[in-house]
């Protein structure tokens, strides 16, 4: 449960003040402003479902009151005009606004200085790396991230926490920093499924029906066309969390058919959509100057620059059939159970990691979650990813509810 009191809050603070200089996580954070908030908060609004509750915002997310530099030297001292929707609609319900999360330049690649706190050599992911690697730490029970291609849910299977990417399009994005308007998508992290429905529930202002306690669900078991790049570790832990939900009375799988051709089409696209639609949003910064820019970022903006608009509208009219196409199968069950990652978190030297099992989830729209499973032989996270049909995403929350409490998060 969320914990609304001034200690609560003073413990959280206390754990950034020991960990963020080793785990950086945060790129802007005042102790005594996060304490000021606090005490601005009327003493008749405890009854807000966010009261009190500390929540980091990813920096690609506009905050009125805290800069926000996406992730980006090119706005260095950057401050906005407004909060973004999102921001304002958590303010509203009582949260308290800790600070501002590491993010890879623009929500693209070029990562930033944070580590993963379960190894400090590891990456924890991009591009959502501050606010997975606050929520794995113990610096905050919530946090804001968002996906274009893998940015919350492969994060947050690195760091073994909750990631949940919501159906495309049913959370505002006004204040968010665009990298592709077809695909970007807020993203919530957190420790258990619950938080992030609360928090879900208040961005959507809607309440999540109460969990049933049946286990009466038809799961699709759907490894996907490109099962082979995951490594052997996370292929027997996707098949592990089969067996265990197996072991539970009223779960079915069926053996979920999706058209290979057109997923792997989707997996590739969503990197042309993504190229092309944030070098368009984002090369009048590189017309400013590319040094302003992270190699990487100026990489992808002269390669999207480069995509034939013919290449990039046909991408879209492809994604946009298969959401139609997919619609039926995706409905015919509860749940998809599949790859969150490809494996354990890489190295800091390797990069953020392979979004191969997420980019055509994103494509699709469809609500993703990942839940923590296990550990991997050298001690690191290894997470699931559980998907439904678009707009089933408080059905989803609480499938996965009654599923994580199955999940071992042991070494296998």
């Amino acid at each position: 449960m969320l914990d609304s009191s001034r200690d609560s809050l003073e413990k959280y603070l206390a754990r950034i003040a020991e960990r963020d200089d080793k785990v950086k996580a945060f790129v802007w954070h005042q102790p005594d402003e996060v304490r000021a908030q606090y005490d601005r908060l009327p003493a008749n609004s405890k009854n807000l479902p966010l009261f009190g509750v500390p929540v980091a915002v990813k920096d690609i997310i506009d905050t009125v009151d805290m800069p926000t530099e996406y992730g980006s030297k090119a706005f260095a001292g950057h401050r906005p005009k407004a909060d973004a929707a999102v921001v304002a609609r958590l303010k509203t319900a009582g949260a308290i606004i800790m600070g501002k999360t590491v993010t890879t330049e623009f929500a693209h690649t070029h990562a930033g200085p944070t580590v993963n706190p379960h190894n400090f050599a590891h990456s924890p992911g991009g591009s959502s790396s501050g606010s997975s690697a606050a929520v794995a730490d113990g610096m905050v029970p919530l946090a804001f991230g968002s996906q274009t291609g893998g940015s919350t849910i492969r994060p947050s299977s690195f760091c073994g926490i909750v990631g949940f990417k919501p159906t495309y399009g049913l959370i505002p994005l006004t204040g968010v920093n665009p990298f592709s308007v077809t695909l970007d998508t807020i993203g919530i992290h957190a420790k258990q499924v619950v938080d992030a429905a609360v928090m879900y529930s208040v961005l959507r202002g809607q309440t999540m029906p109460p969990i049933q306690q049946s286990y009466d669900l038809k799961i699709g078991w759907f490894p996907g066309p490109l099962a082979e790049r995951a490594d052997p570790e996370m292929q027997q832990v996707l098949k592990l969390a089969k067996s265990t939900l197996l072991k539970r009375t009223g779960i079915e799988f069926v053996n979920l058919e999706l058209p290979t051709k057109d997923f792997i089409d989707l997996t590739e696209g969503n990197n042309v959509i993504a190229a092309y639609e944030g070098a368009q949003y984002h090369r009048y910064v590189y017309a400013r100057g590319p040094e302003l820019l992270g190699p990487a970022t100026r990489a992808m903006i002269e390669k999207g620059m480069a995509i034939p608009e013919a290449e990039y509208k046909a991408q879209v009219e492809h994604l946009k059939r298969c959401r139609v196409k997919f619609a039926q199968t995706l409905e015919s069950v509860d749940a998809i159970l599949t790859f969150s990652a490809v494996g354990e978190a890489p190295l800091l030297e390797q990069g953020t990691g392979d979004s191969v099992f997420n980019r055509a989830w994103t494509s699709l729209g469809t609500p993703c979650i990942n839940l923590p499973f296990a550990k991997s032989a050298a001690g690191l996270p290894l997470g699931v990813q559980l998907v439904s049909a678009v707009g089933r995403d408080f059905r989803l929350l609480q499938i996965a509810s009654q599923l994580e409490k199955m999940f071992p998060r042991q070494p296998i």
